[in-house]
């Protein structure tokens, strides 16, 4: 399916949601319509297929950067020092979009199999990249866990969703507490070493 899914991007990209032809991605990339509405169900799942691709594709890219920068640091607390960067780089009303549209389209390919197995996928290969960071970190010293890595790393894969919730308030109080809040939680199971600062 990867060939509609080509297409079917281009499609997207040129002519946004309103204006995507199904009919022309099909004519385009030569698969059959009975085989794109077998997969997908129709012009909605073609479009929330590319959504999921490229859903994949982001998460792919931050763990590839997450992972340089972690390389890069030399103790837990510049560890928790880079996550924390990150969770405040999405308090903005960009972040806020970015995880509603997660959230469509996650509810939306729970209609479809093949892209319920495609995210279900991802989601193991982002969850076992996460776990060789950690396991990584723990490695060189800087952090010592309390739980399993497999657990932490799964965890953290799911905390978007419960600031997800709370983003319906877009309240910079709240936000600010929740990633506080994370963040003592995270300490607490990563227990991370200190800086050689704050060691002299």
């Amino acid at each position: 399916m990867s060939r509609i899914l080509d297409h079917a991007r281009r499609e997207l990209d040129e002519f946004g949601p309103v204006k995507f032809n199904i009919m022309r991605v099909i004519e385009e990339s030569g698969v059959s319509k009975s085989s794109v509405y077998h997969h997908f169900g129709g012009r909605d799942g073609v479009i929330s297929a590319v959504e999921v691709q490229r859903l994949i594709d982001e998460r792919m890219a931050n763990n590839a950067l997450l992972a340089q920068i972690l390389a890069s640091v030399n103790s837990g607390e510049e560890c928790l020092d880079v996550i924390e960067a990150g969770l405040r780089a999405a308090s903005n009303a960009t972040g806020r979009k970015n995880r509603s549209h997660r959230i469509a389209i996650v509810a939306a390919a729970q209609h479809i199999p093949v892209l319920t197995e495609s995210l279900a996928q991802e989601s193991r290969i982002a969850d076992i990249a996460l776990t060789e960071m950690l396991n990584g970190a723990r490695d060189r010293g800087l952090i010592n866990p309390t739980e399993s890595v497999e657990d932490i790393a799964r965890y953290m894969a799911t905390m978007f969703i419960g600031r997800s919730a709370l983003d319906t308030f877009e309240s910079e109080e709240f936000d600010a507490a929740w990633i506080r809040m994370s963040m003592g939680v995270l300490r607490g199971f990563l227990q991370p070493s200190p800086s050689k600062k704050s060691e002299n």
